[in-house]
């Protein structure tokens, strides 16, 4: 619904019991693709290859390469969305100066499919996948999103690189090296003299273990008591928020995780504290991945997860966020309650009157003008060739094109029609022709009289 009032910027909101449950991701999705289409360049993050393998009797082996590729960024000669991929649809497909065919995707909420990952390796498509998920809890203007899907290097991956498989093909043959050397420097000591000697735990890595080691139940009790949940209390439902992204990966239910994360990091049963208590996301996993046991493979899951319950509640006012560093506002267990709606003062007699703006004419389907225009000549050929779909055979299209583009206000529905009238055109279809030529787009806005056009504006 357009909400078009005398004070406030004109917005959109949803009528009311109305839900848009993919609103945002779709936004985003379709604004990262344009940008791309519009650049037709993506920078490129390292190349980066993880290898570990457990030995029998020597251990774990752990290596990683990365290399910086000579080339830093994609600078497409073409780009184009929704293009097939053999069986595939990728989100931006384009092609080098050097004909090399390259894909881009774009991660909102779901990656990239193992079956479409295992496609484009196997052809030899070299693949990037962007991902915008963490802005789904940020306020994004145009030129920040421009950063994050055109130059930042921290929030992509290769999904298929050529490369990939002679960095991991290096780091094999340093592993087979490495069994070959321990092997040849003790072959016939019992294999238990071999184990890595694992460090004794420190106090804080016991009581972990000995909190993990627990049935869940127990847990639920002892945590009730912590927050002074007693007898029949609910259990808060900001503390057990469905996450969209990393769940799965931790090893405890929402209620044990999201509640033992709120006692440590933001409760406050006194409600006395006099300093004010700071965090970051970091500190957080570093806590939270010794407290539930999760596996350094998993961190990308596991931050996605705290970041998502941590921004819920920032939304509910317990914390204020800045980037992904948080400060407590709120210790109770409760959500503060909500500011009351701060009530206008009367308009003084002395307060100049607020300028109206010009009042909206309803046009039929409801179409407003786009901010940008083709260019002239190719306005021209559009209305050429629209003669005999929407405006007649004896339609003057060059003349209709100039006219309209030398209107110096925003003309009205009526304005329009006699143009097109004017021109030996069909009037009924007149809106028809103007979105076809690419000058107006349906929407909830109207067009205006007398408004000075977009395209003439400073």
């Amino acid at each position: 619904m357009a909400k078009q009032g005398q004070v406030r910027a004109w917005y959109f909101s949803h009528l009311s019991g109305a839900e848009c449950r993919g609103g945002a991701e779709t936004a985003l999705h379709l604004a990262a693709k344009q940008l791309i289409l519009e650049h037709r360049s993506v920078a490129l993050p390292p190349l980066v290859v993880n290898f570990s393998r457990q030995h029998p009797k020597f251990g774990l082996f752990e290596r990683s390469k990365s290399i910086d590729l000579p080339e830093k960024i994609w600078r497409m000669s073409d780009a184009r969305a929704e293009s097939s991929i053999g069986t595939y649809i990728a989100d931006i497909a384009g092609t080098l100066d050097d004909r090399t065919e390259v894909v881009v995707e774009v991660k909102v909420h779901h990656e990239v499919e193992p079956e479409k990952a295992e496609y484009l390796r196997d052809n030899l498509v070299p693949c990037v996948e962007i991902d915008l998920f963490p802005l789904l809890e940020e306020s994004v203007n145009l030129q920040k999103l421009a950063w994050h899907v055109l130059e930042c290097t921290t929030n992509r991956r290769w999904v298929s690189n050529s490369g990939y498989a002679a960095l991991k093909a290096q780091l094999l043959a340093e592993y087979n090296a490495w069994v070959a050397e321990k092997s040849k420097n003790a072959p016939d000591l019992p294999c238990r003299q071999y184990e890595v000697k694992k460090q004794p735990p420190s106090k804080v890595g016991e009581a972990n273990a000995r909190y993990r080691a627990k049935p869940d139940d127990m847990k639920r009790l002892e945590l009730r008591m912590v927050l002074g949940l007693t007898g029949d209390n609910v259990w808060p439902r900001h503390l057990e928020v469905l996450v969209r992204e990393g769940a799965t990966a931790i090893p405890a239910p929402l209620d044990i995780w999201q509640g033992e994360t709120f006692a440590q990091f933001i409760y406050d049963p006194t409600g006395q504290r006099q300093d004010t208590k700071r965090f970051s996301l970091p500190q957080v996993y570093e806590w939270f991945s010794g407290r539930f046991g999760t596996s350094e493979l998993v961190r990308f899951q596991v931050s996605a997860a705290l970041r998502l319950f941590l921004g819920y509640l920032t939304s509910c006012g317990f914390l204020e966020r800045h980037g992904d560093a948080f400060t407590v506002l709120h210790g109770a267990l409760r959500p503060p309650s909500r500011p009351k709606s701060r009530v206008r003062p009367a308009t003084s007699p002395e307060t100049p009157p607020v300028v109206t703006r010009p009042k909206p004419i309803v046009v039929r389907r409801s179409w407003t003008w786009r901010e940008l225009w083709p260019f002239e000549d190719v306005a021209v050929a559009r209305a050429a060739e629209a003669i005999g779909r929407f405006a007649g055979t004896a339609f003057n299209a060059e003349r209709f094109v100039r006219s309209l583009y030398d209107m110096s206000v925003e003309p009205s529905e009526a304005a329009v029609k006699r143009l097109v009238a004017e021109c030996e055109g069909n009037a009924d279809a007149a809106f028809d022709l103007l979105k076809y030529i690419g000058v107006v787009e349906e929407s909830w806005r109207m067009l205006r009289v007398g408004v000075e056009p977009p395209w003439r504006r400073a």
